[in-house]
């Protein structure tokens, strides 16, 4: 059994005493058998069906393993073998542990729990149902300890959010303007904000100018290799005088088509639609 493992217990950790609406029935329902608290987040195993806490579980296998390999023969793959199918085994030795979601059952009767939120002990009285409990201890209790960012103090959320926030001077800021990161306590004028959006000026003209010489180095590849088709292309049809003047007409139709794509591959940054244009074009033209 699970009851002699040692876990500590999480934030979200709900012990019996904080459920008001508590069935002495179903207590061994929704118990987790790791922490012995009320079910939280719950996965099951698909052997034994047992319920586990999903946190939970996981702290429990990744135990397991770790006390597993410190014992296996890394000389020995049988030993590995063997002793690694342990590496999954629930807290019942079902193995291998293979998860699965909670019956519907226990689904139904953890929602209709209700529970007393964990800040009561600093004044907080709200009594919520399961599914509410995590939206409302993260979010809305006002009786929630916040540590702030910059003092590292801690108070109730009600204070930080209606007054320390506002005025805390070691609270970080971000200027939209020039997304520089300063402290409230140094300020921030106009001067060191048209400093920075200046020096990020520059840094995005950089990075323009090194994106546009890698275009254009592509695009000069390719009227290089353009410009060695067409050489080819003059070479075998420009001084051929026997040739019809079909064959004079189609090679000029080639030789043009070849000189526009020069073009544009020369003085446009062209787009793929517009490359695959240009080849059908030529295809249509030798078809004729």
């Amino acid at each position: 059994m699970a009851s002699n493992f040692l876990t500590e217990f999480s934030s979200n950790s709900i012990i019996l005493e904080r459920v008001t609406n508590l069935n002495a029935q179903h207590i061994d329902l929704v118990h987790c058998p790791i922490c012995c608290n009320i079910l939280w987040k719950p996965v099951a195993c698909n052997l034994c069906e047992n319920s586990f806490c999903y946190q939970c579980i996981e702290k429990w296998l990744f135990e397991q393993q770790e006390q597993i390999i410190e014992y296996i023969d890394n000389d020995n793959e049988n030993d590995y073998l063997i002793k690694s199918l342990s590496l999954t085994r629930c807290p019942f030795n079902c193995s291998p542990y293979k998860e699965r979601k909670c019956s519907p059952l226990l689904t139904s009767i953890l929602s209709k729990l209700t529970i007393e939120c964990r800040n009561k002990l600093y004044g907080c009285q709200e009594i919520l149902l399961y599914e509410q409990l995590e939206k409302h201890e993260e979010e809305f209790c006002q009786y929630k300890i916040i540590q702030c960012s910059g003092c590292k103090q801690d108070m109730f959320k009600s204070i930080f959010d209606k007054e320390h926030l506002l005025n805390c001077p070691y609270i970080e800021l971000e200027c939209k303007k020039c997304q520089s990161i300063f402290k409230r306590k140094d300020k921030h004028n106009k001067f060191d904000c048209m400093e920075q959006q200046i020096c990020l000026l520059k840094q995005n003209i950089i990075t323009c100018e090194q994106k546009s010489l890698k275009i254009f180095d592509i695009q000069r590849k390719k009227t290089d290799i353009l410009d060695e088709k067409f050489a080819i292309i003059e070479e075998i049809y420009g001084h051929d005088n026997d040739t019809d003047d079909h064959d004079d007409q189609q090679t000029n139709k080639i030789i043009n088509s070849i000189e526009m794509l020069t073009q544009l591959f020369s003085f446009q940054l062209i787009k793929i639609w517009q490359i695959m244009i240009a080849i059908g074009l030529i295809i249509f033209i030798l078809l004729i």
